[in-house]
């Protein structure tokens, strides 16, 4: 069995260190913008649809979004790396269980979208 994590936990280690950093600062942002607005609380976006109008009107309630979208999207993309990297080293078993993991985040995330 090679050691395919072991070459591969520096990347995973930027990956979610990565994603981390972008969903803070993103949060950060859409709490300074909240801070700052004056009158009712900020708006909740109720579609993934709405945030790039949100973004675009510098609404807190998009940079929220997409920080907390940000967050739960980046375990998911280290699980497909390592999808990527078992099937790219033909460690099958591996591969398999990490497409069932992507699969069930997959069908969650659908089905919190579709409100199930």
């Amino acid at each position: 069995m090679k050691k395919v994590g072991h070459d591969l936990n520096p990347v995973i280690a930027r990956l979610l260190y990565g994603g981390l950093l972008m969903a803070v600062f993103l949060l950060l942002i859409g709490t300074a913008l909240a801070a700052a607005r004056v009158g009712p609380p900020v708006p909740r976006l109720t579609s993934i649809g709405d945030i790039p109008r949100a973004l675009r009107h510098f609404e807190a309630g998009g940079f929220f979004s997409l920080g907390l979208l940000i967050l739960l999207i980046t375990p998911a993309a280290r699980v497909a790396a390592l999808l990527v990297a078992f099937t790219r080293d033909r460690e099958w078993l591996f591969a398999s269980i990490s497409l069932v993991v992507l699969a069930l985040l997959a069908l969650s995330g659908i089905l919190g979208l579709a409100g199930l």
